[in-house]
């Protein structure tokens, strides 16, 4: 692996089998982070991953620390937050209708204009302004 010297030069380091179980067994073992690892041992990322396919072992299924986009609900606040939320959806469902009959009218209106007043309100498209 590659070994750092202070003088930004790589050194290729060569861990004996030995060495290389026993930072498997560390990563095994503890909670460390595979980036601990690695700055611990200075090795690439890919290093425990590869040593353990050479030695049979398969990756364990570590439990992801955070989880930022998902919220935990407590089962006794589903049937609050459900409720909650349909009746959001109800009154955005009222909006949104409100709107739609809103559009309708303003439409007409500029139709009615165009034909009895012969006004020409709406945009043609290629216009110059």
């Amino acid at each position: 692996m590659i070994d750092y010297i202070s003088q930004g030069r790589r050194v290729n380091k060569h861990y004996t089998d030995s060495e290389k179980l026993s930072m498997i067994q560390e990563y095994l073992t503890t909670d460390v982070t595979m980036e601990a690892m690695c700055a611990k041992y200075h090795i690439g990322h890919s290093s425990i991953t590869r040593w353990m396919a050479i030695f049979g072992m398969s990756m364990p299924e570590r439990p992801l620390t955070k989880m930022p986009m998902v919220q935990k609900i407590k089962p006794e606040e589903k049937p609050a937050a459900i409720e909650s939320l349909e009746a959001q959806l109800k009154e955005l469902r009222a909006e949104l209708e409100h709107e739609k009959l809103k559009n309708l009218a303003l439409n007409t209106m500029i139709d009615v204009a165009g034909e009895e007043l012969h006004v020409d309100i709406r945009k043609k498209a290629g216009a110059k302004q």
